[in-house]
């Protein structure tokens, strides 16, 4: 089973959430949540966030603290990082529909219960606190 990472991308307190595309057979279809990228052959997590947030959001990152781990809809493990971005200026691309910035202390009240209901208490923490 493929291993994923996701990054939890800061910008003057904001933090970056993506819209999936409606039309994906994911389980995330058309739902706002914290953009992540499965790790490819011979890629280590910090070349995966970096290369997955560009393709999704068009911006380059700066990966710094390990949060904590949570499994997907698919039992993926998932390890969840703070990054950060030297700007606020998304380009969608790839797999989403929509982006935006969000203050990091209504992330938590923001997304869909099935969308959190997977998170750690490491991640609920994060962003509650």
């Amino acid at each position: 089973m493929k291993e994923g990472v996701v990054a939890i991308v800061n910008y003057n307190g904001k933090i970056l959430l993506g819209k999936k595309k409606s039309d994906s057979e994911k389980f995330l279809a058309g739902k706002w949540h914290v953009p992540g990228e499965t790790i490819e052959f011979g890629e280590d997590d910090k070349t995966a966030l970096i290369r997955g947030i560009k393709e999704e959001a068009g911006i380059g990152i700066y990966v710094r603290d390990y949060i904590g781990s949570s499994y997907s809809q698919s039992h993926r493990n998932l390890r969840w990082y703070e990054c950060f971005a030297p700007s606020n200026k998304i380009s969608v691309g790839s797999d989403l529909e929509d982006a935006m910035w969000i203050p990091k202390n209504l992330v938590f009240s923001f997304l869909d219960l099935d969308v959190k209901e997977l998170w750690s208490r490491e991640i609920i923490d994060y962003f509650i606190s």
